[in-house]
């Protein structure tokens, strides 16, 4: 069997009103895996040694947050890792009926997800792009593939075009007219 080199990953958002939208995430090109590699080789191990794979995707965030904090403060106003990470996220929404795609900085700008929706999934989407930096990729089905799928995300070779291709559209065709079922004739005697 042969593992796809390129897997993305694809988390599940359920609005209040029971709608879906989904976040495809990319790994982190190598410059950044590189310039990181310390922060994120400690994160993962972290992961798995401190929180555990199965909870690791739910504070992965967090715990990254909690690792810059102290480097933030050495260098402000520079972009961090979570910027990066943000950055190759891209939001798949339904916009009537019609699948979209939408960068996640700009999908909160027009308040396709709200900072609330998006926590939900962040530390998933944290925990994907560490341990794929880490990690060989023909390890990361097995290892993060079953930890995410505990929190129904999904490992996937597609883009998030294509991944945005391959939904199910609704469509209503607003000319069709309900038909009006034809009255039935009793054979009751009277």
């Amino acid at each position: 069997m042969k593992i796809d080199r390129k897997l993305n990953f694809v988390s599940t958002v359920i609005r209040e009103d029971g709608t879906l939208l989904y976040l495809h995430a990319v790994p982190l090109p190598y410059e950044v895996v590189e310039e990181n590699c310390v922060l994120l080789g400690g994160m993962f191990n972290n992961f798995f040694s401190m929180v555990g794979g199965i909870g690791a995707p739910r504070v992965a965030a967090m715990m990254l947050r909690k690792a810059l904090k102290s480097q933030q403060e050495r260098e402000t106003g520079t972009p961090t890792i979570i910027d990066d990470m943000q950055r190759l996220t891209t939001v798949v929404w339904n916009d009537n009926g019609t699948w979209k795609t939408t960068p996640l900085d700009t999908a909160f700008k027009q308040g396709i997800i709200s900072p609330d929706e998006y926590r939900e999934v962040e530390g998933e989407v944290v925990f994907f792009m560490v341990a794929s930096a880490i990690q060989k990729a023909n390890l990361i089905a097995g290892t993060v593939g079953q930890a995410l799928d505990a929190y129904s995300g999904q490992l996937t070779s597609l883009t998030s075009t294509a991944y945005r291709d391959s939904l199910p559209t609704s469509k209503t065709d607003t000319d069709t007219q309900t038909p009006i079922p034809q009255q039935e004739l009793s054979h009751i005697p009277s």
